[in-house]
């Protein structure tokens, strides 16, 4: 098996390399052509590649972000997370077409409206944030978005654990206190840790922990020295996060901290961290918002595809608008949801989290009255009627959905650092921009060299670390 891989790898570094050399010839070819265009490879991800055209994308996005903060950032500090962040990139996206994860046309279209619905907006203007790309190119950059999102949403959310007690005491904290809780504008330098440090892995970690910590506390800007350890393309900056999300490890000193104050270094299962404190507001718990629907659900198989399901849903609809067939008559003859399909396809009173991603997005978008789809879940594909809405502020069950929320959100971003990190670990890395390597910015993996198995189980030792996470000396 380690030799057909590395055979595999050994192909598609040569392809990789070829291409460069190909890139080499065609510049000396054209070097008193005006313009040249050149898309060479930039890096080896297992079977797949990353050119110097996405590269050099990535790294213009990266930079406006940094110039909108105010922050100078090294360029070879930006290209380097740049590349980080398009080798999990792609890992990911090889994971979701292994395995078998398509997104049609009809799915996408569905998607993108969707989102402009959620989003108050337009299906055009979610294309054009995408910068000046055609739209083909926008629409494809959308489609990678999420299917990358799905793919960690699905990855990440099997690995938080959050008990009812866990749920049932922070609700009565923060009904006890009126539903308001102190909100932290917060900004993180994490110095990246592997899953399983060696001795002298954690004492370099440690020696650039405190030098970043001397950084900070002496005013260089914050987002500087982040980017010297960013794996992906986000800056420093996590906004205002409510006191329940903070990780548990930093909680105190960040309860403690005056605004302007860094505080740190912490270890925690992904890494060193570093935080500095911007601000503190106080906001209360947003009331619950419960929907009673109903849907015509039409699954789809291998010999009844997502066109055939659309086109019977839209035959369905414009009978029930033609006043051919009422909805509850046309769940109970067509809908293939038999816990509602006998009930006229009723659901009930119950928040839009309780249901299917896909479901829920299509129900929030929806005005009382109203009958919208077909909406794409995992099940298949959705009529669904709006009939009502209920607000509910008073009531415990708003204060375990708060509690719910805030628990998950704190334990899904560590959770989310640690897969990336075991995913970039398993993975195949070869990097060949050449601006980096000039720089000996060393970004290799190969898994076929360690004394690894091909799973690493890292959950149940991210939680344990981070409950005993400590201060650093």
């Amino acid at each position: 098996m380690i030799k057909n891989y590395k055979i595999i790898k050994s192909l598609t570094v040569a392809l990789a390399l070829a291409s460069c050399a190909l890139g080499s010839a065609k510049a000396i070819e054209n070097t008193n052509a005006s313009t040249q265009v050149l898309d060479s490879t930039a890096a080896v991800v297992n079977n797949g590649i990353i050119t110097e055209n996405e590269l050099n994308e990535m790294v213009a996005s990266i930079e406006g972000k940094y110039k909108n903060h105010g922050a100078n950032v090294d360029p070879i500090d930006i290209r380097r997370q740049a590349l980080q962040a398009l080798i999990t990139r792609s890992i990911i996206l090889q994971m979701a077409a292994n395995g078998g994860m398509k997104i049609t046309d009809m799915q996408l279209d569905s998607t993108l409206e969707q989102a402009a619905l959620r989003s108050n907006t337009s299906v055009e203007q979610i294309l054009k944030s995408y910068g000046n790309i055609s739209t083909a190119a926008a629409r494809e950059k959308f489609k990678e978005d999420y299917v990358i999102n799905e793919v960690r949403r699905s990855s990440v959310a099997q690995r938080v654990h959050i008990s009812p007690s866990e749920i049932n005491s922070l609700a009565k904290a923060l009904k006890s206190r009126g539903g308001v809780e102190p909100q932290y504008h917060i900004a993180q330098i994490i110095i990246p840790m592997s899953s399983n440090p060696s001795d002298n892995e954690y004492i370099r970690i440690q020696n650039e922990a405190r030098k970043a910590l001397r950084e900070a506390k002496a005013g260089v800007n914050f987002d500087e020295i982040a980017a010297k350890y960013a794996v992906n393309e986000n800056n420093s900056d996590f906004g205002y996060i409510p006191e329940s999300s903070v990780p548990l490890p930093f909680l105190p000193a960040v309860v403690s901290a005056k605004p302007g104050d860094v505080v740190g270094p912490f270890r925690s299962a992904v890494g060193m961290h570093i935080i500095k404190v911007y601000d503190v507001s106080h906001s209360a718990a947003r009331p619950i918002k419960t929907y009673d629907s109903a849907h015509i659900l039409i699954k789809t198989s291998i010999i009844f595809s997502d066109e055939a399901a659309v086109a019977k849903l839209k035959s369905i609809l414009d009978d029930i608008k033609a006043g051919k067939i009422s909805f509850e008559d046309a769940a109970k003859k067509y809908s293939e949801d038999p816990g509602s399909a006998v009930n006229g396809g009723n659901l009930g009173y119950a928040t839009s989290q309780t249901y299917d991603p896909g479901f829920a997005r299509g129900l929030e978008s929806l005005k009382v009255g109203q009958i919208g789809g077909p909406f794409k879940s995992s099940f298949g594909w959705h009529l669904i009627y709006l009939k009502n809405t209920k607000i509910d502020r008073e009531s415990i069950d708003v204060f375990k959905q708060k509690a719910n929320e805030l628990l998950f959100d704190r334990e899904y971003q560590e959770a989310l650092l640690s897969w990336e990190r075991s995913i970039r670990e398993l993975a195949y890395i070869h990097i060949l921009d050449p601006i980096l390597l000039k720089a000996g910015v060393s970004l290799e993996n190969d898994p076929s060299l360690k004394n690894q198995t091909l799973e690493i189980h890292d959950d149940q030792n991210s939680q344990e670390l981070s409950k005993d996470a400590k201060f650093v000396d």
